[in-house]
Formats: C-alpha cells, sequence, structure tokens
C-alpha cells in the first residue's frame, strides 16, 4: 500500500450539543490551502438522528486543512428550514479559477420524517468573498432530483444530478444528466445524458481523468461489488460505452477523487455493511482489495463521506458521519497521506 490512512478524528462534536449531521458534506478549495468544510446541523430526535431535518453550518482553514475557524451557519438553509416547507442541504461545493464559490443544495421535503427524498428542483448560492458572503439562491437546473457530484476546472464547472424525485431509479425516463456553466453569471445548461441505465441505479461520482477526459461512476443497489462506468473524451459533450468496475468490499455512496500518484474511492462497504472503505487504484478503473478505515456500532446507521484533494499539500481528506448513538452521528475528519 502506497499510502497511509491517519486515525479519524472529530470535527464536529454533534453529541455534545445533541445534533446529529447527516448528508450534506461538501468540501471545497477555493484558493491554495484555503478551504471551506460544510456540514449539517440536523434534529436529535427525528429516526434516531437519521435526517436531513435541519441547516448547513461551514468552518474555514487558511493552511491546508490543519486549523479550524468557528461554526458559522449558512444563512440560506436555515431561512429555507425556518420557512417550514423544505430544507436545503449543501451536497457539494466547487470554485472556479477566480475563487468563486459555488454551493449546490438539494432540496428536500421537511415534512417527511427523514427530511430527504422526494428531491424538488436544486439551487445554487454563489460567494465571491470567499465565503463572508453569500448571493440570493437560483435554480440550478429544471430536474427534479438530487445533484450528487461536481467538478472545476477553470471556469467551466460541472455537477451530475440523477433525474429522479426518489432515490433508485425505477423508471425508463430515469437518467443521469451532466450540467455545464462557462460563466456563473450565466447558469447552468444540460449538456448530455449519461448511457447508463438508472433501474437500481442511485449514488453517482465523477472526476477529470489525467489527460482530462471525464469518468463517471454510478451506483447499482442490484449489485454492490460491482459500479458501471461511462468516459467522455470531449468533456461531458458524449460518452464512450459503458464498462464495469470491481470492488471486493463492496460499495455504495461513492467518493471518487484522483491525486497525483493514485486514484481513491471512499464511501461505505454496501447497504449492510458496518464499515467506511478506501479504495485505491492506478487508473481509476481497476481497484486493490480495499481497506476499512473506520468501523461503526452494531446497531448504528451507515456513512455519508466527502473528499478532497489538497494539491499543494498532497493530502486527500476525507470527512465522514460516524454514529455516537443509534443513528446519531458526529462529524469526522481522517486525511490518507502518499
Amino acid at each position: 500500500m502506497n499510502f497511509t490512512i491517519t486515525k479519524p478524528e472529530l470535527f464536529v462534536d454533534n453529541q455534545a450539543r445533541k445534533r446529529s449531521g447527516h448528508m450534506g458534506h461538501a468540501l471545497v478549495e477555493y484558493k491554495p490551502g484555503k478551504i471551506l468544510d460544510f456540514y449539517s446541523d440536523c434534529d436529535y430526535d427525528r429516526v434516531s438522528g437519521h435526517s436531513g431535518y435541519g441547516w448547513m453550518e461551514y468552518r474555514r482553514s487558511e493552511d491546508y486543512g490543519r486549523t479550524w475557524g468557528n461554526e458559522r451557519v449558512l444563512n440560506y438553509t436555515k431561512r429555507v428550514f425556518d420557512e417550514g416547507v423544505h430544507t436545503a442541504l449543501c451536497e457539494k461545493a466547487m470554485a472556479n479559477s477566480k475563487g468563486d464559490i459555488c454551493c449546490l443544495f438539494q432540496i428536500t421535503d421537511a415534512s417527511r420524517p427523514i427530511a430527504c427524498e422526494p428531491w424538488s428542483e436544486p439551487t445554487y448560492i454563489i460567494s465571491r468573498d470567499g465565503g463572508e458572503s453569500w448571493s440570493d439562491a437560483r435554480q440550478a437546473c429544471p430536474v427534479k432530483g438530487r445533484i450528487y457530484d461536481s467538478l472545476a476546472r477553470g471556469d467551466t464547472l460541472h455537477f451530475l444530478i440523477h433525474d429522479n424525485p426518489h432515490f433508485i431509479g425505477n423508471a425508463p425516463e430515469h437518467c443521469f444528466r451532466l450540467y455545464r456553466s462557462d460563466d456563473l453569471n450565466a447558469g447552468f445548461y444540460e449538456q448530455s445524458v449519461l448511457p447508463i441505465n438508472a433501474i437500481g441505479k442511485g449514488y453517482c461520482t465523477m472526476e477529470y481523468m489525467q489527460d482530462g477526459s471525464i469518468i463517471a461512476y454510478v451506483y447499482d443497489s442490484l449489485n454492490e461489488t460491482h459500479m458501471p462506468y461511462c468516459i467522455s473524451r470531449d468533456g461531458g459533450d458524449s460518452w464512450d460505452e459503458c464498462g464495469s468496475a470491481y470492488f471486493a468490499k463492496k460499495i455504495r455512496n461513492p467518493q471518487l477523487v484522483r491525486t497525483h500518484k493514485l486514484w481513491f474511492l471512499c464511501g461505505r462497504n454496501g447497504d449492510k455493511g458496518d464499515g467506511l472503505v478506501i479504495y485505491s487504484s492506478p487508473d481509476g478503473i481497476n481497484w486493490d482489495e480495499g481497506v476499512i478505515a473506520a468501523t461503526r456500532p452494531v446497531d448504528g446507521c451507515a456513512y455519508y463521506s466527502n473528499t478532497l484533494y489538497i494539491k499543494e499539500s498532497g493530502r486527500v481528506l476525507v470527512q465522514f458521519s460516524h454514529v455516537y448513538d443509534r443513528n446519531r452521528v458526529n462529524i469526522m475528519h481522517l486525511w490518507i497521506d502518499q
């Protein structure tokens, strides 16, 4: 193994404040060494803590994630919550070459116990001053679904959404759509549809390959040891025929990241799994046996995670939820060092 995984460390102590923290683990490096870390502040009692009934907070690091500032409430999400109809959870964040930050939100049904699906049309907000202030929210696209991943290169921004108001695809019209923006002032437009059958599929993730191609993976609830993938070699306009990659310890809620040496894919080791698994690969297609980096209590719920490759430090930050009681979770950090 050409990398080491640090011991998990506590980032947000929800146990002390009697809260929980599912969904909404966005991370973004908007300037070299300057990071915004988003996490949810959710209800303690709903579904024993496994809900999105709450709002988002964030903290800033200006030294590559070594130290972090005080928590701040992301006001847009608190306003949505206080209105009592929806919740707005920050699934992904990205930054363009100028350091403008774009936060992408899933809009959920606050009346449901889990405050999750069915999803409405996603939204986004922008900060042009490193998270000190934020724009009004705009609709990201007219699709009712959940944004699962985003990419940024220069001023070109992408996000990938499952066109489905519910988690698992079960109808012919369900699909995965790629949206693009070359100017945040102009918003996003649909660029293409992935050639992956969405029946039985849910989560998805994507990353740039070394030659600039985009590879996208989709979670298959019917086969957790394999994930279908497809590759775009023209910036997202079209996609090659699909392949399938093998994951020995299973995978769910995948998060994909490429570094200067290796690829990493993090997530849960299956629907009924008991751990946070980290796979590595030399090419983003052929994966090793995987390492269990953290385990959960027998009666606890599973992990949500996100990853951020911090280029100048050469480290990967993995943020994930970890059970402290029933479905109630703290927010944890660990690092992958190469």
